[in-house]
């Protein structure tokens, strides 16, 4: 066998790239240890740089048509930041919240404890819009426009096979002027009804539609106007001594009497206080609480509206929610084995959503 000569060692191929930054490393070191024992023959340093050459932007006038050239100003990095992106400041918040919902209930004719089939379908639609306080501190204005439609179906009904369980358009304005901290002078304004038909179950008489009733409310008062840093909570109450209240009803088919209204008149008005709150909680990522109060009394009759709305979003357009409706009025007709003045609703549905805003 003829013997192979082999090198003593083998050396790693990188080791030059470790020998390069040990180098790097030093030469660092020994320059930082040269300024800090000889500071006098330093030049320059970061407090004594000459400025940066000027730089200047050309461009064609449109009204004289000539070449205008400004000096660009280098040490307003905002502004190039801006330019180059073309940012302009919202002067407008505005939001878009529509949800489909529906709840089913399937029970054989066969089954051992009875009941119905039913179906129900929950349309809400919220748009609000809302002035930037950022921009404008001292001004307060925001607007909500929301529509709920609810259809559920009537088996026990022998005239029709479905009925309206919700029907309320309504409009919430508020504008304010800042007087101390979060508390603002303002006006107030809630206009609400009803867009479609509502009959009696396994009757043709007529309980409520368009404007019958109707209701609007101006208030002027305070308000106060909070939301935490994180955006996750907004609580907003208002506080009106003077509010004047309108109530219609112009369909002739309903008893306009029903609503404090006297016979053979469509319009009612009202002068008296109101008192509101509206508060949005975004409890976790997927979860959010929203409840609005409204009170109104001319001092003789009292009327109270409380709302909750409990949201769980399991994923971009999949939702659930929980929705309850109290309501409390002293001119309430008194009805066979039900409560008198006081009113409730609830609603559970799942569905799909969709959310847009521009912030």
């Amino acid at each position: 066998m003829i013997p192979v000569n082999r090198p003593a060692a083998v050396g790693n191929a990188f080791d030059w790239i470790d020998d390069i930054n040990a180098q790097t490393l030093m030469l660092r070191r020994a320059q930082q240890e040269y300024v800090s024992n000889n500071p006098g023959k330093i030049r320059w340093n970061a407090r004594n740089l000459p400025e940066p050459p000027a730089q200047y932007n050309a461009y064609v006038d449109p009204v004289t048509t000539r070449i205008v050239i400004e000096e660009r100003k280098l040490g307003d990095h905002s502004a190039q930041v801006n330019e180059l992106l073309d940012v302009k400041p919202i002067d407008w918040i505005q939001s878009f919240n529509a949800s489909l919902q529906f709840s089913q209930a399937y029970v054989s004719p066969n089954w051992y404890q009875g009941g119905n089939r039913s179906l129900l379908a929950l349309l809400n639609v919220v748009y609000n819009v809302k002035l930037n306080q950022k921009l404008h501190p001292k001004l307060l204005f925001e607007t909500t426009v929301a529509y709920k439609l609810g259809i559920n179906s009537a088996p026990d009904d022998t005239v029709r096979s479905y009925n309206m369980s919700e029907d309320l358009f309504q409009i919430n304005s508020t504008f304010g002027y800042k007087a101390v901290r979060r508390w603002y002078y303002s006006a107030n304004l809630q206009f609400k009804t009803q867009m479609f038909r509502s009959h009696q179950s396994n009757s043709d008489k007529l309980r409520a539609a368009f404007l019958s009733p109707g209701e609007l409310n101006v208030g002027l008062g305070m308000t106060y106007e909070y939301t935490n840093k994180r955006k996750t909570f907004n609580f907003n109450a208002s506080i009106s001594p003077l509010s004047w209240q309108m109530r219609t009803c112009i369909n002739n088919q309903i008893d306009e009497t029903a609503y404090d209204i006297k016979p053979g008149r469509n319009v009612v008005n009202k002068i008296g206080s109101s008192a509101e709150y509206f508060m949005n909680w975004k409890v976790t990522y997927n979860i959010a609480y929203t409840s609005r109060m409204f009170l109104f009394t001319d001092y003789e009759r009292f009327q109270g509206d409380w709302e909750h709305t409990i949201a769980f979003n399991i994923n971009k357009y999949l939702s659930t929610q929980i929705y309850a409706h109290m309501r409390y009025d002293t001119t309430t007709p008194r009805v066979k084995e039900s409560w008198h003045k006081f009113q409730f609703k609830e609603i559970f549905s799942l569905g799909f959503t969709y959310k847009f805003a521009n912030t």
